[in-house]
């Protein structure tokens, strides 16, 4: 697939962000890595990205401030402030933790990631009804689970630590 295929299957994919949350798209970068997109709407950005070698989209999902991205999770976490930014993953595993998304090649052989003419179309398809399905709360500004969320990711952050000091 050429780059101008894997960014055309990109948007295509995630085209329900403009379409059903009036999502603009303010950047996309594709290069031999992978690809990088991120879009806002009013409330909410978008970051997808998309390293090839990794066999796993990453989405993460903010709340906007003052109509920008801010990535605070490292001093949001020390400074006991707010999270304004969570990967889709914590989210689904908020609201179903049996519907984690993995990395391709964890679904097996078998599995209609690894079909050699669309397997990649269907992984992209997949995350991309992930985030419709377990985020358009978020995606229409109702960041309500941001609460819940930051309190997981803190915890974690918490016994991580915890678990790292212990060994050393």
């Amino acid at each position: 697939m050429n780059k101008k295929e894997y960014k055309l299957l990109f948007e295509n994919a995630f085209r329900f962000l403009i379409t059903d949350y009036s999502f603009k798209i303010i950047s996309t970068k594709t290069d031999n890595w992978g690809i990088s997109i991120l879009a806002k709407n009013l409330t909410t950005g978008v970051e997808i990205i998309d390293e090839i070698r990794e066999a796993y989209i990453q989405i993460t999902l903010y709340r906007l401030i003052g109509d920008e991205i801010v990535e605070n999770t490292v001093s949001a976490i020390k400074n006991g402030e707010s999270i304004n930014g969570f990967e889709l993953g914590w989210i689904i595993k908020l609201k179903n933790p049996d519907a984690q998304i993995k990395p391709a090649y964890e679904y097996g052989d078998g599995s209609p990631f690894h079909d050699e003419k669309n397997g990649k179309k269907n992984y992209v398809e997949f995350v991309a009804g992930k985030l419709k399905e377990y985020a358009g709360d978020i995606l229409n500004g109702d960041f309500s689970s941001f609460g819940a969320l930051d309190k997981m990711v803190k915890e974690r952050y918490k016994e991580r630590r915890k678990n790292y000091n212990k060994n050393e």
